[in-house]
């Protein structure tokens, strides 16, 4: 037994210097110790130990799959809308067209007005039997159609404006009794409808445009102390409503038409010196606003000559038709529109006949109806 004693110190001085070469990072030698096999497999256990710890406390990310690479797609163009083109500002009315090609004699009257719905003043003429229609084509009037169903007698008055608000002129006419409308239904006048509650008698002017700005002409009328507005409905006209700040008397002429280009009619009356626009609030006519010089010896028209949307102030001579443009707030100078002569024997029309926005100028005599087109 004392024989072993140096023998095992030996061996523990060994394993000492084994562990602080292992904790010093230097390798030790395997050949001098059979022992050495063992520490060696506890140094790798030690180090498996140690690995298996390192990444139980730091656990890696998982591993990405990168996909295969996509293209970017290819773009279409963005269709950006662009503002509408400014209206073409009309100048002039050109050369006298004949559009009828048969006589156009309007003994009992002649009115301009879009009863088929297409966006063209129509030909409109009646006798003691009828009413007739001679559709626009853009370029010509057609043939005469019957559109009532009996007799279309005028005796105090016979109007084509869109009380319905369907984009087309029905016929009205009015006794001493009541107003009656018949609509039009793009090829005809309906039967006549009563739309006024009570008598429709107009000792003054009887009137039919739309000054509420809702698309339908209302029933305007006046005396010599107001103007009063019976609303259309679409199936009948209200109650009379005062629409005057004071009185509405009209000496030398009552007008309505959007002067301001707000889409409602405005009332608009004249004396020896000047034009007065009373505007349309909807409810209502504002205080008289002089708007340019007045002076209407032949006539006087207010309707959208220039195709802006706001009603021009014309008149005519026994030379020329003179336009004076409305800005919104007031007439301009005047403009002599037509190439020549522009006398009214029989009677001057403002429509708008080839349906591009601006109304026409239109005359008759005993041979047809001519056109002179807004240019």
């Amino acid at each position: 037994m004392q024989s072993l004693k140096p023998k095992f110190r030996i061996s523990i001085a060994w394993i000492v210097i084994v562990v602080a070469s292992l904790a010093c990072g230097v390798s030790t030698p395997t050949e001098t110790d059979p022992s050495s096999d063992d520490l060696n497999a506890t140094q790798a256990s030690l180090e498996a130990t140690q690995t298996a710890m390192a990444s139980q406390s730091e656990p890696q990310p998982p591993a990405q799959t990168l996909a295969p690479e996509t293209p970017f797609p290819t773009l279409a163009p963005v269709d950006t809308p662009s503002e509408p083109a400014p209206p073409s500002v009309r100048t002039s009315f050109g050369a006298p067209s004949n559009w009828t090609g048969n006589p156009g004699v309007c003994h009992q009257g002649c009115y301009f007005a879009d009863a088929t719905g297409d966006g063209r003043a129509d030909f409109i003429a009646h006798d003691n039997d009828a009413v007739y229609v001679m559709p626009s084509t853009g370029t010509a009037f057609g043939v005469p159609q019957q559109w009532t169903p009996g007799p279309g007698t005028c005796h105090q008055g016979c109007y084509f404006a869109d009380a319905t608000g369907d984009g087309r002129a029905d016929f009205i006419a009015h006794d001493n009794d009541a107003v009656y409308v018949m609509p039009s239904t793009g090829s005809s006048f309906g039967a006549p409808q009563q739309w006024t509650s009570g008598p429709g008698v107009c000792h003054q002017g009887c009137y039919f445009v739309d000054v509420t700005g809702d698309g339908r002409a209302d029933f305007v009328a006046h005396d010599y102390d107001a103007v009063y507005v019976m609303p259309s409905t679409g199936s009948a006209f209200g109650a009379p409503q005062p629409w005057t700040p004071g009185p509405g008397t009209c000496e030398l002429g009552c007008y309505f038409a959007d002067a301001t280009g707000d889409g409602r009619a405005d009332f608009i009356g004249h004396d020896y010196a000047a034009v007065f626009v009373m505007a349309s609030t909807g409810s209502s006519f504002g205080a008289p606003q002089q708007w340019g010089g007045g002076g209407c010896d032949l006539g006087c028209y207010f309707v959208d000559v220039t195709g802006d949307g706001k009603a021009d102030y014309v008149a005519h001579d026994n030379d020329a038709v003179y336009v004076m443009p409305s800005t919104g707030s007031s007439f301009s100078n005047p403009q002599q529109w037509t190439p020549g002569p522009g006398v009214c024997h029989q009677g001057c029309y403002f429509a708008d006949a080839t349906g591009d926005g601006a109304a026409d100028f239109i005359a008759h005599d005993n041979d047809g109806v001519y056109v002179m087109p807004a240019e």
